[in-house]
């Protein structure tokens, strides 16, 4: 199965553990990734600071129309960040044809037009309607043998459109993990914003956002947590001792992406596919102990 691949900005920095552990699970998986050519960036970071709608748009429709006109393969984009933009202006387009001849105005520019033929996918979506959670079992080598991994959807990976899991119960990510022997730690915060893009300037405020969502799933029994967001995953991870500082607390948990715990998993080395080593708390003791339990 072919896709491509659409990694955007933080998969290059902050959330290269992201797109390290990604490649060598899928490629086992059979899954094929083609780079989409001259990729250009989401806008998602500066959408917070209020940047032009129609540049977002235009932004997101040059790089489906690339995809489109190299082969059409569904774009996956492994960032929630960039897949919640993507998608939110495919259907935008898709829907409103006056939206869709304004885009192509400016596309037109650089030599392209969108025709709206190109699918959005979440690489969560594809792991499991894709290639299914039975196909995800059958590579496992090293199962997880019952580690308890808090399952973090945060606000963007299902949302809106819900295209591929329930926005209010969302269980595509507890699926997987169990399909790697783990326990999916069910906890409500799950589903709640950690701040994102805002944490900087508003840091007070998100930093009791992400101690709810940490708290929340320690209270439930995690020894770690899982995300699929390079955002997410920065935000619980990086400013954990801020956050004991700020409010008392004494967190230490490790966040890992879903496919660090696929490589892992897998049988994958540690360091070369999993990319345990980029992670700021490490996750290497508590995955050890699970997969020689």
């Amino acid at each position: 199965m072919k896709y491509f691949l659409y990694w955007g900005c933080s998969l290059e920095g902050s959330g290269a553990n992201f797109l390290v552990s990604l490649k060598p699970p899928c490629e086992a998986l059979g899954i094929e990734f083609e780079e989409i050519a001259d990729w250009n960036c989401c806008g998602a970071s500066v959408s917070y600071a209020g940047a032009n709608d129609l540049a977002i748009k235009v932004l997101n429709a040059r790089n489906l129309a690339i995809a489109e006109a190299n082969g059409g393969y569904d774009v996956v984009a492994p960032c929630s960040s960039c897949y919640i933009q993507m998608i939110k202006v495919n259907h935008e387009v898709q829907e409103n044809p006056e939206l869709l001849a304004q885009v192509n105005n400016c596309l037109a520019e650089g030599g392209l037009k969108y025709n709206g033929t190109v699918n959005v996918r979440h690489i969560q979506d594809v792991l499991f309607n894709d290639i299914g959670v039975e196909k995800i079992r059958e590579k496992v080598v090293a199962p997880l043998n019952g580690l308890k991994v808090g399952g973090y959807v945060g606000c963007q990976s299902v949302r809106p459109y819900g295209e591929y899991d329930s926005v209010e119960k969302p269980v595509v990510q507890d699926r997987l993990l169990e399909a790697l022997g783990a326990e999916a730690v069910p906890f409500p915060n799950k589903i709640k914003c950690c701040g994102s893009g805002i944490f900087l300037p508003e840091i007070d405020y998100c930093m009791e956002l992400a101690k709810n969502i940490l708290a929340d799933a320690i209270d439930h029994g995690a020894e770690l947590i899982s995300s699929v967001c390079p955002m997410c995953a920065m935000n619980l991870e990086m400013y954990q001792d801020r956050i004991n500082a700020a409010h008392g607390t004494d967190f230490d948990i490790p966040i890992v992406y879903l496919t660090q715990l696929m490589a892992v998993a897998f049988g994958m080395d540690l360091k070369k596919d999993a990319a345990l080593n980029y992670n700021i708390i490490p996750p290497e003791k508590i995955l050890q102990a699970a997969i020689h339990h």
